[in-house]
Parts: C-alpha cells; sequence; structure tokens
C-alpha cells in the first residue's frame, strides 16, 4: 500500500499521517490473525458489527492509558452491535503475563508479527493506532494517540464514542 502524495523523503510520521489519512473508506485487510489460544481468526468473523480495532503492544504507555476509556466503552455497548478486537505484535506468552499483572478486558485479542503489521497495515512507527470500521468493514477513521496522561483519555473516550454512535 502506497500513500498518495508521498514521497520517498519523507518522515515516517508524514508517510503514517498520509496512509491514515487514505485508508477512510477502505476495506480493512483481510489478513489472518492468531487469538492468544492459537486459534486462526479474520475480520470477516466480525462482520455486520462496528468494530474498534486497537493496535497496541505491553510496554506503550499510551496502550495501557487507554485500556480504561476502551472497557468503559466496551460497557457502554455492551448491548449493541459493537466489537472491539486488540492487536498486538507482543507474543501470546507476554500478552498473557501482562494480562495476569493488568487485567484483562472484554477485547478480542489478537496477535500478529511485525513484519505482517508493516506489510498489510502499514505500521510504520506510532502506537497506538485506533481504526473506527463502518458495519461494511470499512475505515471511518484511523488515528494515533500519543498521550498518557489521564487528563487526555477523556478526549480519547468521547471522540471513539461519537464515532461507534455514528458507525451504528
Amino acid at each position: 500500500m502506497k500513500a498518495r502524495g508521498v514521497t520517498a523523503t519523507d518522515s515516517a510520521l508524514l508517510i503514517n499521517e498520509a496512509i491514515l489519512e487514505n485508508l477512510k473508506g477502505c476495506p480493512f485487510p483481510k489478513t489472518k490473525l492468531g487469538n492468544l489460544y492459537g486459534e486462526p481468526f479474520t475480520i470477516d468473523q466480525l462482520k455486520d458489527n462496528v468494530v474498534f480495532i486497537h493496535f497496541w503492544f505491553t510496554t506503550c504507555a499510551t496502550c495501557i492509558a487507554e485500556m480504561p476509556s476502551i472497557a468503559k466503552l466496551q460497557n457502554d455497548f455492551k448491548t449493541e452491535p459493537v466489537k472491539f478486537l486488540a492487536i498486538s505484535f507482543n507474543k501470546e506468552q507476554t500478552l498473557l503475563a501482562f494480562f495476569k499483572k493488568y487485567g484483562k478486558d472484554d477485547a478480542l485479542q489478537t496477535y500478529i508479527d511485525q513484519k505482517t503489521l508493516e506489510a498489510d497495515f502499514c505500521i510504520l512507527e506510532g502506537y497506538p493506532l485506533n481504526i473506527v470500521l463502518n458495519k461494511s468493514g470499512q475505515v471511518i477513521d484511523a488515528w494515533y494517540e500519543q498521550n498518557p496522561e489521564s487528563s487526555q483519555q477523556n478526549a480519547f473516550y468521547e471522540k471513539t464514542g461519537l464515532l461507534i454512535r455514528k458507525a451504528l
């Protein structure tokens, strides 16, 4: 995938911003993922739902700071056709150790290797990456959060909740 208007001399941040903007309206890649128990999983299994996707890893401060807001959103939309998918490049054992220490929310947790993240999702740098898909599996928004401060998490919660409500 190559972002329109990007040159080879642009910084990774500029390239990422162009990629995210160009994702809007595109279908989410049908990459095969693995759940925490090694079972295969694809995005097609969540069809007919609005899907919030959180790309994260276990030592990312902002990723972890978003987790209470994501858990609150899961509770807010528990009776709606909304699914939450968390994708990490951490291996199964690392994720299980993290969840044992910090607890696990209700998101479907999957993992994928970094090369596939770069090839299939064009994630060059920047975590967490958040994406909201409509019920047809098309990206309606994609953005990076870069502030682990708890005072900033309300804005993340409000933005994500608004996007999900619009997609319902």
